[in-house]
């Protein structure tokens, strides 16, 4: 799959959720190679950047 339909699947599934909400989506696309998407749903800009900014210091903290 490319990102678009990765991200069109994402957004799907947050809407679906009907609650507001975010996520961020990783995977691996080839040997190697990988793609991320995020979306997120009646939720202020500033709630999503504040959970990304707290799931990747929670990333970086875990892997030193």
């Amino acid at each position: 799959m490319n990102e678009d339909e990765v991200r069109k699947k994402c957004e799907a599934f947050v809407q679906g959720l009907g609650l507001p909400c975010f996520i961020v989506f990783g995977w691996e696309k080839e040997s190697n190679q990988f793609g991320m998407v995020s979306s997120y749903n009646k939720m202020p800009v500033q709630a999503v950047i504040k959970g990304m900014s707290w799931a990747l210091n929670d990333i970086v903290s875990k892997s030193m």
